[in-house]
């Protein structure tokens, strides 16, 4: 299942750790598993990548927040999105 960007600066429910994608917010609707993040590009001519997080119990909470992040964290090196998921 892929992770969704978030809409807005504070919509994303769960953060990733470690990895490409590390500190990147995103909003995810399951509680268990993995799921592939959208590595952000640093220019249009490079290709689309994903990196695979593992969805945890862990919650990390941030000053000014009144909700928990869900704790994503990388499990791989990112792949090509024609390339299959590890």
């Amino acid at each position: 299942m892929n992770a969704h960007p978030p809409d807005g600066c504070h919509d994303g429910n769960a953060i990733c750790l470690g990895g490409p994608c590390h500190g990147l917010l995103t909003h995810i609707d399951q509680d268990i598993g993995h799921l592939t993040v959208p590595v952000p590009r640093r220019s249009p001519d490079e290709p689309e990548t994903g990196a695979r997080y593992r969805v945890t119990r862990e919650r990390v909470r941030y000053c000014g927040q009144a909700e928990a992040y869900i704790a994503l964290h990388w499990v791989g090196a990112p792949y090509s999105c024609g390339q299959s998921s590890p």
